[in-house]
């Protein structure tokens, strides 16, 4: 099941771009580089407008990368030096997967991976992508401007009948609306601007952001009429209350997902910050109903929303195409161990320009 619209978003906006200088998309990698890393490669190649930053201990893996990829090499012990000196906190990890909590404080981290760019986004090295500037065109169009106005709802609040997740009728006044079911809710009435897409959202849970892949506007830009927007989203992380205990802790918090294991402890994650943000008027999120699929089973109890069952996909030209339909993104998700195993008999040939992954 892909999530978001059939449409193809590439022929419906085959002249809409993004504003300014396009997107930099920047990825945290530490330990030996995935066997899936060719496609990936050629996906980003295919996306010439946006660049693509990979943050890890490994070097460039060819003499030839395309044009718009870099690797960014930093050891994993320098790169908890960096993380201490920014938090103020010892920093001693025992688990690479750990990284995946740095990928909020990258622009703080890097900055010089911004240099004239008007947006950014988180990502992971088990994506394959789409084409990105269309479908980012595509969420532009689409500001949903809640502040004040959305109830947040949980798995357990959506069967409690009891609860205005369940019946909006139940809903305070003026705290009912639901971007998932209602096209008509959360207007923006002041000239708004998108300044943050997640292919996620919209959601029955109203969760704000996704671990493989969350794009800001650099600058603020307009929020929602009488609130201040963050002058950048760059430190976005600097307004979860506990960030420098995350950087600190060894334990993965999922920092930037829209859930966590360590909430009991009150360890926001990014979802939380940008759930805050979106309700008070800072951040106006899109609500274009994305396409984007995961290679994962569907029969997850925790997620009945999220994306699965990603059989086939095929890069196309510009496109990605997942079960016969385009694609944004393709998560790899579940899959990743089958093809380690494959890659063990079956390694895919090194990526070189002008060839087309089969």
């Amino acid at each position: 099941m892909l999530a978001g619209w059939a449409v193809s978003a590439s022929a419906a906006l085959a002249d809409a771009v993004i504003d300014g200088d396009g997107l930099a998309v920047l990825i945290v990698y530490f330990g030996p580089l995935p066997p899936w890393l060719p496609l990936t490669l050629a996906s980003m190649a295919a996306n010439p407008t946006v660049s693509f930053s990979v943050v890890g201990d490994a070097p460039p893996p060819y003499t030839g990368l395309p044009p718009n990829v870099r690797f960014e090499t930093v050891g994993w012990v320098e790169m908890q030096a960096r993380l201490g000196a920014l938090s103020g906190r010892r920093v001693s990890y025992t688990r690479q997967y750990k990284a995946n909590d740095i990928k909020p404080l990258l622009p703080e981290l890097y900055p010089h991976l911004l240099a004239g760019r008007s947006w950014w986004a988180w990502s992971d090295l088990d994506v394959v992508y789409g084409d990105l500037r269309a479908h980012m065109a595509l969420a532009l169009r689409a500001p949903a401007c809640c502040a004040g106005r959305e109830l947040q709802c949980s798995k357990r609040l959506r069967r409690d009948r009891r609860s205005p997740c369940f019946n909006s009728s139940r809903a305070p006044p003026g705290r009912s609306a639901d971007t998932w079911r209602d096209a008509r809710a959360c207007p923006c009435t002041a000239g708004e601007r998108v300044t943050a897409v997640s292919p996620l959202y919209p959601n029955p849970w109203r969760k704000k952001c996704w671990g493989p892949f969350t794009a800001f506007r650099v600058e603020g830009g307009a929020s929602a009429a009488g609130a201040r927007p963050p002058a950048t989203t760059t430190s976005l992380f600097r307004r979860a209350p506990k960030w420098r205990q995350i950087v600190g802790t060894a334990e993965y918090a999922h920092f930037d997902e829209w859930w966590g294991p360590l909430s009991a402890r009150g360890f926001e994650t990014m979802g939380d910050v940008m759930t805050r943000l979106s309700d008070a008027g800072e951040l106006v999120m899109s609500r274009a109903l994305l396409p984007f699929a995961e290679a994962k089973s569907c029969a997850d109890v925790e997620c009945t929303f999220c994306p699965c069952g990603a059989l086939r996909f095929e890069l196309r030209g510009g496109k990605l195409l997942v079960n016969e339909r385009e694609a944004m993104l393709l998560h790899l998700s579940e899959s990743k161990p089958a093809w380690r195993e494959h890659a063990r008999r079956h390694p895919l040939p090194p990526w070189r320009a002008g060839a087309q992954p089969e």
